[in-house]
């Protein structure tokens, strides 16, 4: 998985060659999406370091100013929709 590639394999697949998918993806930054024939959930194996990396992004991103205004906005649409709600209702 060169360059933390997305690759996607079967669940009967993943089983047979876990070590291998393991290996690859706890030496980099790649992704494995990990699905399953006949169904449409897939899971994503991602290395402990990716994880850490992507939770401290969230962190840092939600105690900024531009987040919180986002929440703001994000409450103030929400509220107008309830106020419509009840008002059609």
């Amino acid at each position: 998985m060169p360059g933390g590639s997305f690759q996607s394999v079967d669940l009967v697949e993943c089983g047979q060659s876990l070590d291998d998918l393991h290996q690859r993806v706890s030496t980099g930054y790649g992704r494995i999406e990990i699905t399953r024939t006949g169904r449409d959930e897939a899971c994503v194996l991602i290395s402990k370091a990716e994880l850490e990396t992507l939770e401290k992004a969230i962190e840092l991103l939600s105690q900024s100013e531009h987040y919180r205004a986002m929440c703001a906005q994000l409450n103030n649409i929400a509220a107008d929709c309830m106020t419509r709600a009840s008002f059609s209702t």
